[in-house]
Formats: structure tokens, sequence, C-alpha cells
């Protein structure tokens, strides 16, 4: 039979007991690791479609009347976002976004929880809520417009129609979602109504919450340039018609900027709510 013996192990010091010096990092490893960095790889595509994006604009391959080079658009970007036109607009926007997304909140929050808890509601309302959450609720905008005239109700409405329903149904499916046990805890210890919601419900529907929040707040700055575009000269939806029309395209496209800018930062500190209080989470 073959012996089979383990290598010795190398000494941690040399034979004069001075410490032997520590392996140097292998360069495959640390390509691996760089290119598993997230920001690198985000940072990578962002470069890798503005270099595409200039490549074509350069190249004339893109007639530059409908469109303007990446470096055109962070050259205006100063004169753009200076102007008083643009911070006007910008206030009203933000104005119109935070009150109509606020309102959504609050009656996406009460209503899915509502719904989820009285069986009579869920059992009537459920399959109109999720016909409605698939809709191409835009195409209401010229009935709105028509019943509620171009004034701050009917922008409103707009608002609060597209941020809506993501946070509705996400606030029903973590009522539904509960834990069934604690609920039963909480019914042999009869405690009130109140306080189930207080303990149980709310709790466990944290994490549902908060991802309707997120995903009602990128609808809802959607509904916010729609209302814009379709309702009033104001707001940074009226600049990308206005500036669109006069084929003014690289402020156009700050513009544009800005709003994904937004929304990107509405996403982010949501996200930063959820690693703060969902303490549901079990660390890997």
């Amino acid at each position: 039979m073959t012996a089979w013996t383990n290598a010795p192990a190398e000494p941690a010091q040399k034979a004069d007991g001075e410490p032997r010096p520590p392996a140097p990092r292998r360069p495959v490893a640390s390509v691996r690791g760089f290119l598993n960095n997230k920001w690198v790889l985000r940072g990578g595509a962002a470069v890798f479609v503005l270099a595409v994006w200039q490549y074509f604009l350069s190249e004339g391959r893109v007639d530059p009347t409908f469109a303007a080079p990446p470096t055109k658009v962070i050259a205006s970007i100063p004169e753009v976002v200076t102007s008083e036109l643009y911070l006007g607009a910008l206030f009203s926007t933000l104005k119109l976004f935070f009150v109509g997304y606020a309102i959504a909140a609050v009656l996406g929050i009460v209503i899915g929880l509502l719904v989820a808890r009285v069986k009579v509601l869920d059992l009537a309302l459920t399959p109109y809520i999720n016909g409605l959450y698939a809709a191409p609720l835009p195409a209401l905008v010229p009935i709105i417009t028509a019943i509620l005239g171009y004034f701050l109700a009917a922008k409103l409405l707009i608002v609060v129609l597209l941020g809506i329903f993501p946070i509705l149904i996400n606030a029903h499916q973590g009522a539904k979602d509960a834990d069934r046990t604690l609920l039963e805890v909480a019914r042999s210890f009869k405690a009130s109504e109140l306080r189930t919601w207080g303990d149980v419900i709310i709790p466990g529907a944290l994490p549902y919450l908060l991802v309707g929040l997120r995903l009602g707040a990128a609808r809802a700055l959607i509904g916010t340039v729609v209302a814009e575009l379709y309702t009033s000269p104001e707001g940074l939806g009226y600049l990308i018609l206005r500036y669109g029309s006069s084929f003014n395209m690289d402020a156009m496209l700050v513009v544009v900027l800005t709003l994904t800018t937004m929304g990107l930062l509405l996403s982010g500190g949501i996200l930063l709510l959820d690693r703060r209080f969902a303490k549901w989470k079990v660390a890997d």
C-alpha cells in the first residue's frame, strides 16, 4: 500500500531567525478583485456608453440636429443650470413631485394595508388594483385634463396615479405575508388590533414598503414630467419640450440628465433608509 505523507510546511522564519517576507500577491487575483469592484464596473459602463455616443456623433453617423455629443452637453451644463429659466423650472418640478409623491405614499400605504387586513376589501378591490397598475396610465392624461383642466389638481392627480400603485401593491403584499406565528401569538395574548399593527404587521411589511416607495418614486417622477409636458408651460418637462422644439439638443439633454440624477438620488436615498431600518436582514 502506498503511504501518503504531507509535504512539510514552510517555516514562518528563516533559519537565522529573521521573519520570512510575505508572499507576493498574485497579479491575476489583483485584476480579478479590481474587475469585481462595482464602482469600477459602473464607471466603465458609463465611459463605454459615452465613448460610443461621442463616436457616432463626431463621425457624422447621426444628424447633429437631433442629438448632441457628450462633450457639447457637458460644456453647456454651467450655462443651462445657472439660468433663471432652468432654476424656476427645477423648483416647480421639485414642488410638484414631492407633493404628489407624498400623497401617493400616504394613500398607497394606508389603502394597501387596509385591503390586506379586511377580507371584503381584498376580495373586491385586488383585481382592479392589479389591472390599473398594468394599465397605460399616461394615456388617461387627455381625459384628466378634459375633466380638471390645466390646473394643479390635474397635475397632482397624474403624479399620484403613476406613483401610488407600486406602493399600494407592495404594502398589500407585505401585510399579507405577515408572520403567521407572531399573529397567532398576538391573538393568544388578546392584543388589540392597533397593537397587532404596530408590533407585527407594519414591522413585517417594512421591507415591502421600502421597495414600493423606491419604485413609486421613479414612477412619480415620470408622472411629474408627463404632467408638465401636457398640462402647463413650466417645470423641467416643459423645458424638454421647449428646447427640443427649438433643436437646442445640448440644453435639452442637460435637463434629461438632471431628471436622471434626481431619480438616482431618490433611489439611493431610499436604499440608505433600507439599510438603516431593515433589521430583518441577516448578515451573511
